[in-house]
């Protein structure tokens, strides 16, 4: 299994998580609404922008993206910064947000969203 780039440093900026639910909720006619557990997994989104700091990063970067992971269709290894575990993702949809942030374009900040699956 391919592992995520170690140059391509992953920031705090707009760093977040989103887990999707593992219940089942039925709002009732009447009291509260029932719920049940579903899923014994769950997927989890994660908003993450790295920084590359050159441009070989940068170039390096898109050629895993695109020969590596078939440009996001592949999963990977992934340090999970809250648990340090390593788990497999992948890039939600393939979808990548470039930004170069000086002139000479050797520092970029690469944003995207990472789906896995925990336990």
């Amino acid at each position: 299994m391919p592992a995520f780039p170690t140059y391509a440093r992953v920031l705090l900026d707009g760093y977040a998580v989103q887990q999707a639910s593992a219940l089942k909720r039925t709002e009732m006619d009447a009291g509260p609404p029932k719920q049940r557990l579903e899923r014994s997994r769950q997927m989890t989104e994660r908003q993450v922008t790295v920084q590359l700091r050159s441009r070989a990063d940068y170039t390096a970067f898109m050629a895993w993206f695109r020969d590596t992971i078939h440009r996001g269709a592949d999963w990977f290894d992934w340090t999970d910064p809250e648990t340090l575990a390593t788990v497999q993702a992948r890039i939600k949809a393939g979808e990548l947000q470039r930004q170069p942030m000086n002139p000479a374009l050797t520092l970029w900040h690469v944003s995207f969203t990472l789906e896995s699956w925990d336990a």
